[in-house]
């Protein structure tokens, strides 16, 4: 009787009775969550703070730019030490570094210097985690479930994002933007309450001497970039980020000014993009397989660029939101198929190193995107210039993916 069940059992269900994968994906969720939602509050602090238009710009860079230069020793240092007590360090730092800067708000001592500060500070804690959430994953998983732990992964990321946003928009409202600061710290204390119970198996003992972190990162790039589609899909992740982040930047200045609503319109408007990923990602969640490389080539080679110019032609914010769950339904399919690729085609033993590289694109290509906001906005505005983004980004990828063979019939 229990094989019968096992085998009508879904993948999801599958994966979320396994106790120990259950509490690492409620952290995991939750601090990408938090992540996605610091982007909105340093961003709205710093348009209450000045009426300057590169600001915001000037902001995405000092958040991103340790990525730039720390996701890939935070990989190989991933691959060196204890996953899980790595990860429990950093999620308490950032946990304190945003309990303090809620103070420094709530007590009328943040400047627009001391908050490009502060986002430095944070953005280095949350890089130095998130290449080791990520490679955690396959040593949780079998890799028959890569594609359904990765979706559940990415639609609970977005779903807490959109709570997030909410939650921190309403906070900032009714508290200040104390408010949101505070709230996001008290979700990074949760996760490293559940993080604490989770038990990761070891990797494999290494043959050989030691080798620098130098070297170790090194081989971890030669490796990641030196065959397809391993390079591509890289490659693809500092697009991805470079675009998605000019959006990110400049939609509450054009919900301020355009629409003329406030802190918790402007969250809630990014967060719909986190309701449509929850929707298709909940639907890869429970497919056995799908096509990564078409999927990768149209979703992302297409769609992501697409998403963005259509959301520029937005006339109102009603119609932004459509655009934004639209957009955020052609992100579910592509990033679960991007990871589960990318996984897929990586040895354990540089797993950490891969997704060290994979999250200097993703979050590392937000300083190449705020450079661009702050270049074009001040002479385009902030719509013009995401059109802009948009049209040149499908440019990008439609030939480095739908029209590569390595990637669309991967």
């Amino acid at each position: 009787m229990t094989q019968a069940t096992d085998k009508q059992q879904s993948p999801v269900g599958e994966l979320l009775s396994d106790r120990n994968f259950r509490r690492y994906w409620i952290a995991s969720v939750l601090v990408f969550g938090t992540n996605g939602t610091l982007r909105f509050v340093f961003v709205w602090l710093i348009v209450t703070l000045t009426a300057w238009p590169s600001a915001e710009g000037l902001l995405g860079i000092a958040l991103g730019l340790p990525a730039l230069i720390l996701a890939l020793p935070a990989g190989a240092w991933s691959d060196r030490f204890d996953r899980r007590r790595m990860m429990l360090f950093w999620i308490i730092v950032t946990g304190a570094l945003l309990l303090v800067w809620s103070i420094v708000v709530a007590t009328d001592q943040a400047t627009p210097r001391r908050t490009g500060f502060a986002a430095v500070l944070l953005g280095t804690a949350i890089v130095m985690m998130q290449p080791n959430l990520n490679a955690v994953v396959p040593k949780l998983v079998s890799r028959e479930r890569l594609l359904n732990a990765a979706a559940l992964q990415n639609g609970g990321s977005q779903a807490a994002s959109f709570v997030g946003l909410g939650f921190a928009g309403g906070a900032i409202a009714i508290f200040g933007n104390e408010g949101g600061f505070a709230l996001l710290a008290l979700v990074m204390f949760i996760s490293a309450f559940l993080i604490w119970g989770v038990t990761i198996p070891p990797d494999a003992e290494k043959t050989g001497p030691p080798q620098s972190l130098r070297s170790d990162v090194l081989e971890g790039l030669r490796y990641g970039l030196g065959s397809e589609p391993r390079r591509s899909l890289l490659i693809a992740t500092l697009v991805l980020g470079s675009s998605f982040s000019v959006m990110q930047i400049a939609m509450p200045r054009v919900v301020e000014e355009d629409f003329g609503m406030g802190s918790l319109a402007a969250g809630l408007l990014l967060g719909t993009f986190g309701v449509g990923m929850l929707a298709s990602s909940a639907v890869v969640a429970r497919r056995k397989d799908m096509r990564h490389g078409l999927n990768v080539g149209l979703f992302i080679g297409i769609g992501l660029g697409m998403g963005q110019f259509l959301l520029s032609l937005a006339p109102n914010y009603w119609v932004a939101v459509a655009v934004m769950v639209a957009w955020g339904i052609n992100a579910g399919i592509a990033i679960a198929s991007h990871r589960t690729l990318l996984q897929q085609r990586t040895e354990d033993a540089m797993m950490g190193r891969v997704m060290g590289i994979m999250t200097l694109g993703f979050s590392g290509g937000l300083p190449f995107g705020a450079l661009t906001q702050t270049v074009l906005a001040p002479a385009l505005g902030p719509v013009l210039t995401m059109r802009t983004v948009g049209l040149v980004t499908m440019a990008i990828t439609i030939p480095l993916l739908l029209l590569r063979p390595s990637i669309r019939n991967a």
